[in-house]
Formats: C-alpha cells, sequence, structure tokens
C-alpha cells in the first residue's frame, strides 16, 4: 500500500511540475480560442482584415496624360501616393506629393460583392495589390469602373491608375546647395487677406508662411469654402531683406522678393512681381502677415458677398 501511495504522489507532482502551456491539448486550446476570437471579432464588428497597402508609392501609370515609362517622367513632374497604416476597420489617412505640394486626405479600404475597393474621398475604385513589399516590387492598381452616360447614352471605359512601390520624396531637405538665414524671417507667418474672387463671389483664404532655418521654406494655403489644403515646399536664401526661393522640384526657376518689418512687428513683403501662386497671382500681395496666434478676425460675414 505504501508503495502505490508514494507512486500516486510522485505521478501529481510530476503532472503538477510540468506547465500547462507546454502541453498538446492546452496548446490545442489556445489556437481554438484565438480563433474563435479573431472570428467573433470579425462577425461582431462586421470588418474585413484590411489589405496593407502602407507606404509610398508612385504614379506610372495615368491613362490622362500620355503614356511614358518611370523613367521617362522627370522628377519635377512625378506623383508619389503616400499612405498611412490602415486601423482594423480599413480606414487611414493618405497624402499625395506631386511638383513640390502635399495634399492630404482620408481613405477607407471595403469590400463590395467580393471585390476589393478602396475609397480616397469621391467614390469607391476596385483595388488590387500584385507583387511583393518585402521584395520591393509591390504594385497596386485602381479602376474606375466603366460606365454609360444616362443623358448623352455615351459609353466610357474603365480607366486603371498604377501605383509602384517607391521611395517617398524628402522635400525638407531639398535646399540650395547654399543658403543663408535670417533669423528675423524665421517661424510662421500667417494672413486672411487673400481672396480669389469668383465669378459675383469673393473666398477669402488663410496663407502661411513657414520659413525654417534649414532652408526650407513652406507656403500653407488653407480655405473650407474652396475645399483648399495645399503645403507648397522652397528652398530659400535670405540676406540684406532680399528673399530668393524656388519650388524644391524646379531650383532652376528663382522667384526674389524684398521683406520688411512694420512698427508691430508684422511681416509685409514688397516688390512682389512674382505671378506663380497657387492661383498663378502673387505669391504674397500686398498684405499683412502675423503671427498666426495674432491673426486679426476676418471680416468673413463677406467670405460669400457679392461684388
Amino acid at each position: 500500500m505504501d508503495n502505490k501511495n508514494t507512486d500516486v504522489m510522485t505521478e501529481n507532482k510530476a503532472n503538477k511540475s510540468k506547465p500547462f502551456f507546454k502541453s498538446k491539448k492546452a496548446i490545442i486550446l489556445i489556437i481554438v480560442g484565438a480563433i474563435l476570437i479573431v472570428a467573433g471579432l470579425v462577425v461582431g464588428s462586421s470588418f474585413i482584415l484590411p489589405k496593407d497597402i502602407s507606404g509610398a508609392w508612385e504614379l506610372t501609370v495615368n491613362p490622362e496624360i500620355a503614356v511614358a515609362t518611370a523613367d521617362e517622367i522627370p522628377e519635377s513632374e512625378k506623383v508619389y501616393y503616400v499612405f498611412d497604416k490602415p486601423d482594423r476597420y480599413g480606414k487611414g489617412s493618405w497624402h499625395i506629393c506631386y511638383q513640390g505640394g502635399i495634399e492630404y486626405y482620408k481613405y477607407e479600404l471595403l469590400e463590395e460583392d467580393g471585390t476589393e475597393k478602396i475609397n480616397l474621398g469621391s467614390e469607391n475604385l476596385i483595388m488590387k495589390i500584385t507583387g511583393s513589399k518585402l521584395l520591393g516590387n509591390a504594385k497596386v492598381s485602381l479602376i474606375y469602373p466603366g460606365y454609360t452616360d444616362e443623358n448623352s447614352g455615351m459609353a466610357y471605359e474603365a480607366e486603371e491608375y498604377v501605383l509602384e512601390q517607391a521611395k517617398a520624396p524628402d522635400y525638407e531637405k531639398s535646399t540650395y546647395k547654399t543658403y543663408e538665414v535670417d533669423q528675423r524671417l524665421v517661424g510662421e507667418w500667417a494672413t486672411n487677406e487673400r481672396s480669389l474672387s469668383y465669378l459675383y463671389y469673393t473666398f477669402y483664404y488663410t496663407e502661411t508662411v513657414a520659413v525654417k532655418d534649414n532652408g526650407i521654406m513652406t507656403i500653407h494655403y488653407e480655405s473650407d469654402d474652396l475645399g483648399l489644403d495645399r503645403y507648397l515646399y522652397y528652398a530659400y536664401t535670405a540676406n540684406d531683406s532680399e528673399l530668393t526661393f524656388s519650388l524644391v522640384t524646379d531650383k532652376e526657376t528663382e522667384y526674389t522678393v524684398s521683406y520688411e518689418f512694420d512698427e508691430n512687428g508684422n511681416l509685409k513683403f514688397t516688390d512682389d512681381r512674382t505671378t506663380a501662386s497657387v492661383f498663378a497671382d502673387a505669391f504674397f500681395g500686398e498684405v499683412t502677415y502675423y503671427n498666426p496666434k495674432e491673426l486679426p478676425v476676418h471680416t468673413t460675414a463677406d467670405a460669400l458677398t457679392a461684388e
């Protein structure tokens, strides 16, 4: 009897000393449990695990322009789409980089009738991802479905845009080879006196100029009425109250303006004869630029007033 009791106790000790998670039964239960949890999340929250579209992609096939290979497109004309990682519902942020500018948007990955699609802010596009991001040869096809105009009866074929895995341009590092910095200019300067006239209306927009001590200047155009949210990056050099600058993707084209500060320390640009802003007018114009925190309240009761 004593021997049998000893054997049972020894066996119990052996069982207790064996960690649960190392047993085959436990591993099977853990795997099954994980599958049930994932399945429950998918069913319960009605989402599909999104494709990994995060990263930078270069637009290499654009049916709107003449056919050209990626090597034939000059750097100043290249277009890049940069996607942040989507959340578990397939939603995320993206921005587009082209001609020295950046615009920001939202996107959503979804599925319709078993077809993977993406919405970049307007309509749902068919999306196909091929290749391998790991190997660096991934491609994304975005397809606008064909349709027939109900009024004219004209049929339009589907259009396919192709994005290839790439490295996003770093506009922050695209300075002049040599540049000078005027510390009085460094900082942000904003005005809400700029406007755009269209038909019978005048639309006001905010223009913020950020002068950095790294030789890069950005101009941010922003307006809810115009749906405008665009940053443009410029290389610059400042010396003796004169500012020379170029779009980071076109340093051969230079613009020069003079600047001064009023008695309140606000910034004004003078002798501004340049005509290459986002609206093809003067970059700065005869307006006053303030510290953004001190920007006067604009009388935008006039924001949509008839002239």
